[in-house]
């Protein structure tokens, strides 16, 4: 009879865990379609276009999050990395496309968090043409969270039609 119970508080143990994390992915997963459907986040509060022909000047792929991070949080910012240095090391290595990474709660980041209009847990492609940013809120990786492949290719397929220009 005590083994049983032993167990089972284990299992309950395990199951809050459990559910704390799928709580915090849920969350994340509901504020970044609340992000996605807020107004895009543009240079100076001017208008974001795309009237500039031709490929890309650079492709910056920029993530933010919190001091306090979920597995979700953690996983966007290890899979945007590993897409960007996987399929994109020359670019990066010519300063081509740039992977940055900020902290919505740092002081020192605070112009670049307004820039992009970010709160958190947020992935970025800002498509820099003729000296004009032209920032878009990468929504498609949300629901890809947890699968390497999809998340992979969309991103990948993402950054490739900025640096071609059509983004």
């Amino acid at each position: 009879m005590n083994k049983k119970i032993g167990k089972n508080k284990r299992m309950s143990k395990k199951l809050k865990i459990l559910l704390s994390v799928l709580g915090c992915a849920a969350v994340c997963v509901v504020v970044g379609y609340a992000i996605a459907n807020a107004s895009p986040a543009t240079d100076g509060g001017q208008p974001d276009s795309n009237n500039s022909t031709g490929p890309a000047d650079r492709v910056d792929v920029v993530y933010f999050h919190r001091t306090t991070r979920c597995y979700s949080c953690r996983y966007m910012e290890d899979a945007a990395r590993y897409t960007v240095e996987t399929y994109f090391a020359d670019e990066l290595a010519s300063g081509k496309v740039t992977f940055q990474v900020f902290n919505v709660e740092e002081e020192q980041n605070a112009d670049i968090v307004a820039k992009y209009q970010s709160s958190y847990l947020s992935l970025y492609i800002n498509t820099v043409k003729d000296g004009t940013d032209h920032i878009q809120l990468v929504t498609d990786v949300y629901p890809l969270i947890g699968k390497d492949e999809a998340f992979a290719e969309t991103l990948k397929s993402k950054i490739e039609q900025s640096l071609a220009g059509d983004a």
